[in-house]
C-alpha cells in the first residue's frame, strides 16, 4: 500500500461523509494542488480501505480536464459516479483515490461507507449538508463486533458449504462407480445368456442324435434277431452241406451287426455324459444369471438411494441467504440441475433400456416377459405347449 505523504497531499477531497446512501449517483469533490500537472489519463477511483495495489479499485471515472491559470488550479472539481456501478454492500468501508497517469496515488479522502436510506434520511438531508453525526465509542464497538459477527458466521457458513460440495462429489464419485459396475454386469448377464443360448441348443442337437441312435439301434436289433432265426432255422435243416456258405455269410452279418451295436452303444453313452455336463452346465449358469439378477437388483436400489440423497443435499437455502454478509467471498451455490445423473432403468430379462421410465412401469414390462424359470431364456415367441415342453425338458 502507498505511504507517501507528499505524494498523497496534492489532491484532497473536500465534503466526503461518513456515508453515502445506496442506488444512488455520488459527487466526488476534490481540488488540485498549485502547480500540480493533470493529465487526460489520471482518474480518481473508489478503493476498499485496506487495498495495496491501484488494480484493487472497485470502480473509477477519468477526471475533468482543467487550465493552466491558478484560479482553475485551485478550484473545486467534480467526479460523478453512477448508482449501478457502486458498491451494493453495507458492511466495509471505501475511499477516493486520486491516481495519475503515471500510476501513482497523489490522494485519498477518509473512510465512507454506503448505508440503505431510511425516511428521515431525506428530511435531514433537506435541513442543510453541515448536519454533524455524532456517535459514542460505545456504539462503535457494538456495529463492530455486531460485524465481526456476521463475518465469523458467514465464514462458518463457507465451511459448511465446502463440506458439503466435498460430501457431494463423494457421492457423485461413488455414483459413477456404481454405474459403471452396474453396466459391467449387464454385459456379463448379457453375454452369459448368449452362451447360455448356444449351450441350450447344442443340447437339442445332442437330444435329437440320441433319439436318432436309439431309432437306429432298434432297428438294429430287430436286424440281429431275424439274422439268429435264419440261423437257427439252417442249423434245423437237413441239407447242412448245401447251405454251408449261406451260414457263414449270416455268421458274418451277425458279428457285423453286433459290433456296430456295441458301437452304437458307446457312442449312446457318450452322448449321455455328454448331455449330463450340458444339464450341470445349464443348472450352472442359470444360478450364476439368478446372481448377477439379484446384484442388478441391489445396484438398482443403491442408484435410487443415491440419488435421492443427492437430491436432498441440492438445496442449502440458509447457505444461500448468508452468502450475502460476508464480505468479498461467494458462497457456491449447491443446486444443480444436471439431469446426466439420473439413473436409466434396464429391463432384467432383455437388458432394453427405458430412459425416462418409472420402475412400476419398467417392472410391467418385465411381467410381460415369457421367461423360463430354470435358464431364464426368453420365450416370448414360443407357442404355450412349446414353453411348457422346454420347462420340462430341464427335469429330465
Amino acid at each position: 500500500m502507498y505511504n507517501s505523504t507528499d505524494a498523497f497531499s496534492q489532491v484532497a477531497f473536500r465534503d466526503v461523509p461518513q456515508s453515502y446512501p445506496l442506488a444512488t449517483t455520488i459527487n466526488c469533490c476534490y481540488t488540485l494542488a498549485a502547480h500540480f500537472q493533470t493529465s487526460p489519463r489520471d482518474w480518481v477511483g473508489i478503493f476498499k480501505v485496506g487495498w495495496s495495489t491501484i488494480k484493487d479499485y472497485h470502480t473509477f471515472m477519468w477526471v475533468e480536464s482543467c487550465g493552466d491559470s491558478n484560479q482553475e488550479q485551485s478550484s473545486t472539481r467534480h467526479a460523478y459516479f453512477k448508482e449501478y456501478y457502486l458498491p451494493k454492500d453495507e458492511l466495509d468501508f471505501y475511499q477516493f483515490c486520486y491516481v495519475n497517469s503515471s500510476g501513482q496515488v497523489c490522494g485519498a479522502s477518509t473512510p465512507f461507507c454506503f448505508k440503505s436510506q431510511h425516511p428521515n434520511d431525506e428530511q435531514i438531508a433537506a435541513n442543510g449538508s453541515d448536519l454533524m453525526v455524532i456517535t459514542t465509542q460505545e456504539e462503535v464497538e457494538q456495529s463492530d463486533r455486531e460485524i465481526a459477527a456476521l463475518k465469523d458466521e458467514a465464514h462458518r457458513i463457507r465451511q459448511q458449504n465446502e463440506k458439503l460440495e466435498t460430501a457431494l462429489r463423494e457421492e457423485r464419485r461413488e455414483a459413477a462407480i456404481l454405474k459403471d459396475k452396474h453396466d459391467g454386469l449387464a454385459s456379463e448377464l448379457h453375454s452369459t445368456k448368449q452362451q447360455h443360448e448356444r449351450l441350450l441348443s447344442t443340447w437339442q442337437e445332442q437330444q435329437e442324435e440320441i433319439q436318432r441312435l436309439k431309432e437306429l439301434l432298434t432297428h438294429m436289433n430287430n436286424q440281429v434277431e431275424l439274422q439268429e432265426q435264419n440261423l437257427a432255422e439252417c442249423t434245423d435243416s437237413d441239407h447242412k452241406g448245401d447251405d454251408g456258405g449261406l451260414l457263414l455269410q449270416i455268421e458274418l452279418q451277425l458279428r457285423e451287426a453286433q459290433t456296430m451295436i456295441a458301437n452304437k452303444d458307446a457312442v449312446i453313452e457318450e452322448k449321455n455324459n455328454l448331455t449330463a455336463m450340458l444339464k450341470r452346465h445349464n443348472q450352472e449358469l442359470a444360478q450364476e444369471n439368478q446372481k448377477l439378477t439379484d446384484d442388478m437388483e441391489e445396484l438398482r436400489k443403491t442408484l435410487d438411494d443415491l440419488q435421492k440423497r443427492l437430491t436432498a443435499r441440492s438445496v442449502q437455502p440458509e447457505a444461500t441467504e448468508m452468502c450475502d454478509i460476508s464480505d468479498d467471498t461467494p458462497v457456491v451455490s449447491l443446486v444443480d440441475n444436471d439431469e446426466q445423473d439420473q439413473p436409466t432403468l434396464m429391463c432384467r430379462h432383455c437388458l432394453e433400456s427405458f430412459p425416462g421410465s418409472t420402475r412400476a412401469e419398467v417392472e410391467c414390462h418385465e411381467r410381460n416377459h415369457q421367461v423360463c424359470p430354470f435358464c431364464t431364456l426368453i420365450c416370448d415367441d414360443m407357442e404355450q405347449n412349446v414353453f411348457e415342453d422346454h420347462v420340462y425338458s430341464h427335469e429330465m
